[in-house]
Formats: C-alpha cells, structure tokens, sequence
C-alpha cells in the first residue's frame, strides 16, 4: 500500500503567505493540503493555553475556493469543516462549487465541533450537533446526485429542492473526532459514526504521538466499517515538532506496513514559523519520507 502525503496550512493571515504556501506544497510535490476552520471566536474557551482564537481561523468554503484559484493539481481538504453550523443546502451548494472550480480536487472532511459557545452563536443547540451530522451527511450526498431532494427529519425539511450545477463526481466525506481530554484519539460515538457514514477519517494532529495506538485505532476503524460492508479511508498524522527528523521516514514506514492507514498528514500548522520556515520543514519531510511511503 502506497501512502498520500499532506501537509496542514499554517495559521497564515496574510494572502500572500497562503499563495506561497499552497503553491510550495504542491510544488513539492504533497497530494493534499488540510486546514480548519472556526466561524465565530469566544472568550470561553474549552482548552486555555492549547488552543488560540487570537489566531486567524478561516471560513472552510471561502478558503477551499481560493486555494482551488492559486493551485492546480495538489487536493484540498477541509479538515474540519463544522458543517452543523450551517444549513445542509448550502454546505452541499458549496462543497458542489468548489469541487467544480478547483476541477474535483476537494475532500470534505467534517465533524460535529467542540466549541459550545461557538454553536450557541450560530444558532445551534450544541446538545444535537451529533445529530444534525448523522441527518446531514445523507443528505448531502443526495443533494449531489439528485435532480430534486424530498426529506423530512429531525432537524431539517426539504420540499423539492435540487441544486444545480451538481458535482461531476462523488466529493468524499471524511469525519474526524476526539479531543485534548483523549489525546485527541476518537471516542466510540465518533468511531460508529464514521464506521456507518464516512468515506474516510482524519487523525487529529495530538495522536501522532503514539503510533501505536493510532495504528490500533486505525485498525478498528476500519474493522467497524468493514461490519457495515464499507470500507474506510484513514489518515495519521505525522508531529514534525515532536518526533525527531531522523524518525520520520520510519515513522511513515510503520504507517505504510501496517495495511490500515492510507495517508500521513503533518501536525506541522502548529509547528509556527513564518512562511519560509514552514516550506523549508514541508520540503525536508518530503524528502526524508516520500521514499518510504
């Protein structure tokens, strides 16, 4: 099995920065580049000192479009979009947008969030954003493929509405789950979600301080796909600042042998560094790990 290599955008706010970013990454040659997002910041927030909203979070959708206009070829993720936040409509219009625009070159990675207060600005009740997701996602995925959607659920109601132009191809749906009080690995609810509705999952960047139980995780993940007849993507992460550069290429070794995971993404964002720093680290992991993958 062969590993795609992505890297995560720094915490970039100046535009210039993020053009040179994206355009080394896949210059370099990296096969996607992920990021997340925040849509509003509070002064409550769950993990003081490990998470920031003094820096510069963007709109998922806005910052899938304009990477899509200054790259050409590497994928983009949106790792993750808190697609709760937002009405199923319109993430399917804007997921189905950006993947015509940048040529099916998206990922939509999602998950229910973590920021209370964050939901409670937008206007959701923070208590069912797990099930608002599991309605979503199906529902996302008929939006794609149907010319005209009937549905009426829970949380949303749908009387004939299609969009149109609808994506090409299938955009896949990954999930990601966990949290600083885990280590950042999934708790079971996120892993039967995942199991029964996504494409694939998304290792938060924490777990890449244990490969071991990552690989393990990993495994589980897919075995509980496998019981719903699916199969599942799975990416582990790669902390630069953490494991020593003369590890990574066994690191990413250990990934590759153990037939679960399918790609390796870098922890770099928080990492920190101006831009050349962090194109200087994104080109030396590409080097040191690419023949090993």
């Amino acid at each position: 099995m062969t590993l795609r290599l992505g890297c995560d955008l720094p915490y970039f706010e100046a535009p210039g920065e993020i053009r040179a970013f994206a355009q080394a990454a896949e210059e370099i040659g990296f096969d996607h580049i992920g990021f997340s997002e925040h849509v509003a910041r509070s002064t409550a927030t769950a993990y003081p000192g490990v998470i920031s909203f003094d820096d510069p979070w963007h709109e998922a959708f806005t910052m899938l479009a304009f990477l899509s206009a200054v790259t050409a070829r590497v994928d983009l993720v949106s790792a993750m979009a808190l697609v709760t936040l937002r009405s199923p409509v319109l993430v399917a219009k804007q997921a189905a947008e950006v993947a015509l625009l940048s040529g099916g070159r998206v990922r939509l990675a999602v998950s229910v969030g973590w920021n209370r207060e964050e939901q409670l600005a937008l206007g959701v009740d923070p208590s069912t954003r797990g099930k608002r997701l599991d309605e979503m996602v199906p529902l996302l995925r008929r939006m794609w493929t149907e010319p005209a959607v009937t549905h009426h659920g829970t949380f949303f109601t749908l009387d004939g509405v299609g969009i149109e132009p609808r994506p090409k191809a299938p955009i896949p749906i990954w999930m990601g789950g966990g949290d600083f009080d885990t280590g950042g690995f999934p708790r079971d609810v996120a892993i039967r979600r995942a199991a029964r509705l996504a494409d694939g999952f998304k290792l938060m960047a924490p777990t890449g301080a244990d490969v071991d139980r990552t690989i393990a995780i990993a495994a589980r993940l897919r075995e509980a796909a496998a019981a719903d007849g699916r199969t599942l993507e799975i990416e582990a992460r790669l902390l630069t600042q953490l494991t020593p550069p003369d590890e990574w290429a066994a690191v990413a070794r250990r990934y590759r042998e153990s037939g679960v995971v399918t790609h390796l993404g870098l922890g770099n964002r928080i990492a920190g560094g101006t831009v050349h720093d962090q194109i200087a680290l994104i080109r030396e992991v590409e080097r040191r790990v690419r023949p090993e993958l």
